[in-house]
């Protein structure tokens, strides 16, 4: 890393004396009080309420607090990290109305609490397979309660002095998202805090114990929040206990003069334990600082040359040098300059255990080159003060250190590589820190939508992934949806599937002219409108068509319409624009043959004749051909809660459009279960890449972004990424727009295309490329939730390998599948 010169200048003030003491021991009852008096009521409002509840404090300043999404500095390029450094310095030197805090917040994530969830969850459920899913979720994470972690939260909090409420909130909203939009430039997304969220993180923070027994309910007031029993130990003068919890508090006193450009105080970051944070911004008048600084300058010039010892004019001169480029700095207007205050809390649940844990805090501190000292006879003052609330104390008045705007975003403070949630599915191994990635894509205050695109090479481990995935969400959704796309033997072979396989040798067909229903969306919502509807089948059914005849003109397009209407509107099926209700069953293939030939005999055109019998010669695999038993009669197959519809075996000529008909079918029926969750897997998405019949890609495209409202989400799959974004207006938005992402090995014409796509640092291309089969990771890679990146290793659990991958799992257990394939 880059040399980095910080500013030298401590403005630290000197420690009170007795007799002030005894002065302070006044304010003694005021930090020991609960400091927040006042939360807005907006938390029922709005599922996503954008500006966060506003919030009183005793010295009564309005705040209003965000949490932010972090990266993970330890994947990212270089490239990424200056843009990431931008960003923050940006998202800071927007505001200028007051102080700011920033705040990084440890949150034990126990494996036990997911276990909970499970346990609770399994009461709801009834179906003996989702019980016996949910049971080997529980099992399989037994298992891993030692990978139970530390994972940091962060926060940014800003105040308004303003007096008026309405006033103070209005500068809050619009500061707040001055700050957001340049955060959000890197991903770095800030979410206000609304008052359920805010109360709900103070409680369970103010109460690590008991809130894991007496969870948070919605109408806690601020009493309930309180502590129960918090203390100050005066005999000891530097131990706070409070609900089963020991704390002791450090501040920073003196910073390094040089250090890493970027990330530097990381070490302190990655500590293994719960430590709290809290980096308060105090704005200085950069005028006056620049009129000192110029002073100091010319008095460090003057001992320089005057020096008589080499070392004390290199001294004098290196001083120098820092307080001018600390003028030229705090110059910029993009630059401001802050007294800072660094407060950092240890807590654990020993004496013993903090002891260990604070000793290796210092350890790391002084490593970075930092010198702090322990906070002593300090009352409750710095509990309060790591709360990301912007407390106002002595601690942070008087022990400060002046740091640019600059400096700030160096830190890259907002720097994670755990993605592991109280609550959610198990995605596998965090390779980085050991740990495990848990997260709840369904959760949508925290994530945009539950869409995921998976990027990966034949054999890396995609189906591995996909089975697993659909395991795991089985217990929890009402229906997952499974398209089986590879004639691979034991692949999607579930025991508590229903498995629709299409070819020419099974009963199954599916209808072109099918109505599932008659849901039509509108501008002001949704209609049963089954003659607009019909308009819409007959165009959906000529794409389906279009796969078929390649060489469809606009001419064959408009022969074709009539066709179709006509057979609709064919006795005893009487389907017209005008009609309120519909049939019973619907037109088939044959009814189209019958159709084109009623043309034909009725035409009077011969060019109209040769595109008629042109037609009819084109449909007739279909109709009365090899395909006939797959397309030509009533549709006979439904959606069950587990379905996988297995188009393995069907030529590649007409797979496409089975592909298509399906999914389009398969719409309808979720806007029919509209209140329903389903998970949709689209496996091999790249076939529909046609730039000559964009329509079914562009279909795909449209349920990623319309699904959320009715409970959908897409999980698409591609091996063949170019192919995919070659209809660049809907490839690259199905993956753009689905939230999470997998990339998994890659061939290696890829690795330029998804390096630039994706920005990829080094590292990251170096666990995506493909390497040699004997030392190639099935299930390794990177998988994306928003702004966070981590490194995945796919584990599936005894019960899931033993279905997804049975050879595999007789090699380790030693003993036959139950669920192997019988041909």
């Amino acid at each position: 890393m880059i040399p980095f010169l910080k500013s030298s200048r401590s403005t630290k003030k000197p420690l009170k004396s007795t007799r002030e003491k005894d002065e302070k021991s006044k304010n003694v009852k005021q930090y020991n009080q609960f400091p927040i008096i006042f939360i807005e009521d907006n938390g029922v409002t709005s599922e996503a309420f954008p500006d966060g509840a506003v919030y009183q404090l005793a010295d009564k300043n309005y705040r209003v607090t965000g949490k932010v999404s972090a990266i993970n500095g330890e994947l990212i390029s270089d490239d990424e990290l200056v843009d990431v450094y931008e960003a923050i310095k940006a998202g800071l030197s927007s505001y200028d109305n007051g102080r700011v805090g920033i705040y990084v917040q440890s949150e034990k994530i126990n494996i036990e609490s997911n276990i909970r969830f499970i346990e609770d969850y399994k009461s709801q459920v009834n179906e003996e397979h989702k019980v016996d899913g949910l049971e080997d979720q529980k099992t399989f994470l037994e298992g891993m309660t030692d990978k139970s972690r530390n994972v940091f939260n962060f926060y940014i909090t800003i105040e308004s002095k303003q007096k008026k409420f309405e006033t103070a909130k209005q500068m809050l909203e619009d500061d707040m998202n001055s700050i957001k939009h340049e955060f959000a430039n890197e991903d770095m997304e800030i979410t206000p805090l609304n008052s359920l969220e805010l109360k709900r993180f103070l409680y369970e923070q103010i109460n690590p114990q008991t809130s894991e027994i007496e969870y948070f309910h919605e109408d806690f007031t601020l009493r309930d929040i309180q502590p129960k029993v918090l203390e100050f130990s005066s005999a000891e003068g530097d131990l706070i206990f409070n609900d089963g919890m020991y704390y002791k508090y450090l501040t920073i006193e003196r910073f390094p003069k040089t250090v890493d450009e970027f990330r530097w105080m990381r070490k302190l970051f990655t500590v293994k334990g719960d430590i709290d944070v809290a980096i308060t911004l105090n704005p200085k008048n950069k005028g006056k600082i620049q009129d000192e600084l110029s002073a100091a300058s010319s008095e460090l010039g003057v001992k320089a040359r005057e020096a008589k010892k080499k070392k004390d004019q290199n001294k004098y001169e290196k001083e120098q040098q820092t307080a001018d480029r600390l003028i030229e700095e705090i110059a910029d207007d993009n630059n401001s300059l802050y007294d800072v205050n660094f407060t950092i809390g240890i807590r654990a649940e020993s004496k013993e255990k903090l002891k260990a844990l604070f000793n290796m805090v210092r350890n790391r501190l002084s490593g970075i080159g930092c010198k702090s000292f322990v906070l002593r006879n300090k009352e409750l003052e710095p509990f309060w003060l790591t709360l990301p609330i912007l407390y106002e104390s002595e601690i942070n008045k008087n022990i400060v250190w002046n740091l640019t705007t600059s400096d700030i975003a160096s830190l890259i403070p907002f720097d994670s590589s755990e993605l592991m949630e109280r609550k959610g599915i198990l995605q596998g191994d965090n390779v980085t820190s050991n740990g495990v990635v848990i997260c709840d894509p369904f959760d949508k205050k925290k994530y945009d939508n539950s869409h995921m695109a998976i990027i990966a090479y034949s054999g890396s481990g995609k189906t591995f992934y996909l089975s697993c995935d659909a395991i795991r969400h089985m217990p929890y959704r009402d229906y997952i949806i499974m398209f089986k796309v590879e004639d691979e033997e034991n692949d999607l072979n579930f025991p508590f599937a229903t498995t629709v396989s299409f070819s020419p040798t099974k009963s199954y067909t599916t209808n072109p002219f099918h109505i599932r229903n008659t849901i039509v969306e509108t501008n002001s919502g949704e209609n049963h409108d089954v003659g607009g509807y019909l308009a819409k089948k007959i165009m959906d059914s000529i794409t389906f068509f279009k796969w078929i005849y390649h060489e469809m003109t606009s001419y064959d397009e408009s022969l074709l319409e009539m066709a179709i209407r006509k057979s609709y509107a064919k006795p005893p099926f009487n389907l017209t624009f005008s009609s309120s209700e519909l049939p019973s069953e619907f037109p088939t293939l044959s009814t189209l043959e019958t159709v084109l030939e009623e043309m034909i005999e009725e035409s009077r055109s011969d060019k109209e004749i040769e595109h008629l019998i042109n037609m009819k010669a084109v449909f007739n695999p279909y109709t009365n051909g090899a395909y006939a038993p797959m397309f030509n009669g009533q549709t006979n197959w439904d959606f069950d809660p587990f379905t996988v519809l297995d188009i393995s075996k069907v030529a590649e000529a007409i797979r496409k459009p089975l592909y298509d008909l399906i999914l389009k079918d398969l719409w309808q029926f979720c806007k029919t279960e509209k209140g329903k969750q389903k998970r949709i897997y689209i496996d091999e998405a790249h076939e529909f890449a046609d730039p000559k019949r964009p329509q079914t890609l562009e279909f795909i495209s449209t349920l990623i972004k319309r699904g959320r409202k009715y409970g959908v989400s897409i999980v698409t799959a591609t091996q063949n990424l170019p192919d995919f974004l070659s209809i660049e207006r809907y490839g690259q938005a199905i993956i753009d727009n689905s939230h999470f992402k997998l990339f998994l090995s890659i061939g290696e014409n890829d690795h330029e295309l998804v390096k630039k796509l994706y920005n990829f640092s080094e590292h990251e291309m170096k666990i995506l490329k493909r390497k040699k089969k004997k030392q190639q990771r099935k299930g390794r890679g990177i998988f994306i939730a928003g702004s966070q990146r981590v490194e995945l290793q796919v584990k599936a659990s005894p019960w899931e390998l033993e279905m997804v991958d049975p050879d595999e799992y007789e090699n380790i257990y030693k003993k036959p599948s139950r669920y192997r394939k019988v041909i």
